[in-house]
């Protein structure tokens, strides 16, 4: 019995039985008993569990509440502990602000407080809790660490009824829209399958009326007939049985339903692979198998063999498209190249002058790019970059071109456009779908361009001045905000050629040391002790006032001088550090900031170790400060130079902590000695409950860690005093000092 027999006759036993409906029925039963099951037996413990799970947790954390208040030097008063008592009682469920502590039972014993036997008892909250959780946990002294007494902690259970009536009442209507779905399935199948049988018909009668080979597919690509040309197809196949050959022959499932959506017949190449590894190449043409009555239940396909003509045609397409690519397209976003571009452009600016029509051109660069090439690597760089052009095409017409002409650049053409109005329209649907985020190598990232937008005859009527004018523009948009976009303005070209000033200027004053470094105290909250202090850099311009590195150290990086800046920062601190020595002071462990760039450079730790030798300091004086921008790639060899850095007994700190790619388990790898909270952290500190949870679970993960946790940007007192209630120990900002020179540091040292 050959294929098309047995689909038949699978056909007529499903249409004809009641096998198909017991199957669906069966397997809505199954679907309610397997719901059923779940509740009872896995989803209903398991929420019990956590419950009785976080009611102890919550008991254990209020009973720290309470030991607090029981732990200080002298007894507290009655009224103290009921304040504390009726703290934990006013702890409300987010979802239905209703108490989750209803009674709190404390028992002390008093010959811890009093030199007695006796037991005090106290209470507070509901005299009788009908529906809770009794937690009891003992409650310590933690100054000496003994227990002093026993708390009783009832608990609130109607947010676990609550809970468990509401998941149970999803289920159930899970369970009934699930059978739903099954009944209707297994009805729309069942018309399906008798209108295909009385189609078998129809479909007989098309056998050998064609010279061609002919094939009669249903939708799902299962074959009901074939001609005899078919059939001498198959056999005269080299090297294969029919069986083998018919799934060779099928056609693409794409090309079926194409042909059944637009209703029409469509012709394509079809490659049949032969035992001599050469494919035999047939002209596909399917057209659609209707019953009658405007529906389509499959397609007829038949084949011509072309496999000589196509030959000789790929031979003289793949040469021509190979030229054409070398010359014109980039070969890795396979985009117009420059030299493409260039004429493109040309020639859209000779039909807008022609025509009297508006042109753009906009100029994309892709920010902070060269952090992906560093952190990620040039393979990660380059895929980014195909997904960016990928998205640039679908963000544009289908007649605009799109270009990339170098490193991280494109360009894109926008002709005809009638106002500045529509190219910014485009800029702006560019930007957002760039930004989508696209995770490469396990990292998620969120492009972003700057864009210069140049506009003829507006702003020039050469294509050469409209691409200077737009990547004009586009400095000036990278400048400003980044992710956003400029049309350009004669007044830009000033402002590049300000730009190219100030990258002189920087280059000279790295030769000529124009650069000064202030130190800003870090102090002990308990004792007001001066234990620390950070260098910060300043540029000290001519005729201007000092200039933060915030202004200068962008532009810095770009142009290759971070580095060299850098080494002078260590240098110089190095050098103050002696100075202060010389002079019979004695002062604290020194801070300097280092940039990702700077301290993943080959020499870094070699220049390190000469520089402390050169000036005889020692590791010991010097702590190195990092940004959890390092994390974003490269952390194997991050914490290579960091460890090695250890070596030479330098301390290593994380700078402006929490902002950025915070990381436990990157803490865990490096050698980190201290944290510096950001001084975002701090705002409004009375008020946001966030900040203040950020503050002490910083803290907390700093002291299980072993890691010193210092406050940066402390301007009041309120600030310096709830850091100490959460134990901080360090602190730096303006309440203590703002960055002072190293003479004003001096007198702080005496």
């Amino acid at each position: 019995m050959n294929s098309s027999k047995r689909f038949r006759v699978s056909l007529d036993m499903l249409a004809h039985s009641h096998i198909l409906a017991f199957v669906f029925i069966t397997l809505a039963i199954l679907i309610i008993l397997l719901i059923t099951a779940y509740w009872q037996y896995s989803l209903e413990p398991r929420l019990t569990a956590h419950a009785n799970a976080h009611t102890n947790t919550l008991a254990q954390a209020q009973a720290g509440i309470l030991s607090k208040s029981l732990s200080g030097e002298s007894q507290p008063s009655l009224s103290e502990m009921e304040r504390a008592m009726d703290s934990i009682l006013m702890l409300r469920d987010p979802a239905t602000l209703t108490p989750l502590v209803q009674r709190v039972e404390i028992r002390l014993n008093e010959a811890i407080k009093r030199g007695t036997s006796k037991l005090f008892e106290h209470s507070r909250g509901q005299l009788k809790c009908v529906n809770c959780i009794v937690s009891e946990v003992t409650l310590v002294n933690e100054k000496t660490g003994l227990p002093i007494g026993t708390a009783r902690i009832h608990v609130n259970r109607a947010f676990l009824s609550d809970l468990k009536d509401d998941i149970q009442e999803k289920l159930w209507w899970a369970g009934a829209i699930a059978s739903l779905i099954v009944l209707f399935a297994w009805l729309s199948i069942e018309s399906f399958l008798r209108k295909l049988r009385n189609n078998q018909s129809n479909l007989q009668s098309i056998i050998d009326g064609v010279a061609d080979p002919l094939y009669a597919y249903t939708t799902d690509r299962v074959l009901v007939l074939q001609n005899q040309a078919a059939r001498k197809l198959a056999l005269s196949n080299h090297g294969m049985d029919e069986e083998e050959f018919q799934r060779h022959i099928l056609p693409p499932v794409s090309l079926i339903r194409e042909v059944i959506i637009n209703n029409r017949p469509l012709k394509t190449i079809h490659k049949i692979p032969q035992a001599g590894g050469k494919n035999l190449r047939m002209e596909l043409q399917a057209s659609p198998l209707s019953d009658g009555s405007d529906n389509n239940t499959g397609v007829i396909v038949t084949y011509r063999d072309i496999t000589e003509y196509l030959e000789l045609l790929d031979e003289l397409q793949s040469n021509k498209h190979q030229l054409q690519q070398l010359a014109e397209r980039d070969t890795l976003t396979h985009l117009p190249n420059r030299f493409m571009f260039n004429r493109l452009l040309d020639q859209a600016v000779s039909r807008a002058a022609r025509n009297h029509t508006m042109l753009a051109l906009l100029f994309l660069d892709l920010d902070r790019f060269k952090e992906v090439n560093d952190s990620l690597g040039h393979d990660a760089g380059d895929t980014l970059l195909e997904i960016v052009a990928k998205r640039l095409l679908k963000a544009v017409r289908r007649g605009d071109v799109v270009s990339r002409l170098s490193g991280d650049e494109f360009v894109i053409l926008l002709e005809d456009i009638r106002r500045p109005e529509d190219a910014t329209s485009v800029a702006d649907h560019i930007i957002d779908s760039v930004r989508q985020m696209v995770i490469i190598q396990g990292k998620r990232l969120h492009p972003s361009l700057s864009i210069g937008i140049s506009l003829f005859p507006n702003d020039g009527k050469r294509g050469k001045l409209l691409l200077q004018c737009a990547d004009t523009a586009m400095y000036r948009a990278k400048r400003d905000s980044q992710n956003s976009y400029q049309l350009y303005d004669p007044s830009m070209t000033v402002l590049v050629q300000e730009r190219l000033n100030t990258i002189t200027a920087l280059q000279t004053a790295v030769e000529e040391d124009d650069f000064i470094l202030l130190f800003q105290p870090q102090y002990e909250l308990h004792t007001k002790q001066l234990i620390g202090l950070e260098a910060l850099l300043r540029w000290n311009r001519e005729g201007q006032e000092l200039v933060s590195p915030i202004h200068f150290l962008d532009l810095a990086e770009d142009v290759g001088l971070v580095y060299p800046i850098g080494q002078w920062v260590l240098r110089s601190a190095c050098k103050q550090i002696q100075a202060w020595r010389g002079m019979g002071l004695n002062p604290p462990p020194l801070a300097v900031n280092v940039s990702a760039a700077e301290l993943l450079h080959k020499n870094f730790v070699e220049t390190t170790k000469a520089t402390l030798e050169s000036t005889e300091c020692s590791g010991e004086w010097l702590t190195i400060e990092i940004t959890e921008s390092l994390f974003s790639g490269q952390v194997e060899l991050a914490a290579n130079v960091l460890h090695r850095l250890k070596d030479l007994g330098v301390a290593i700190a994380i700078d402006d902590f929490g902002i950025e790619h915070s990381s436990l388990a990157r803490l865990k790898q490096l050698p980190i000695d201290r944290l510096k909270l950001d001084k975002i952290f701090l705002q409004n500190l009375p008020t946001d409950s966030a900040n203040q949870a950020i503050i002490q679970t910083v803290q907390d993960l700093g002291h299980r860690l072993d890691i010193e946790v210092v406050a940066e940007g402390v301007e009041t007192a309120e600030q310096e005093t709830y850091l100490i209630l959460s134990d901080y120990r360090m602190a730096q900002g303006y309440r203590y000092g703002r960055p002072m020179t190293a003479d004003e540091c001096a007198k702080r040292l005496h």
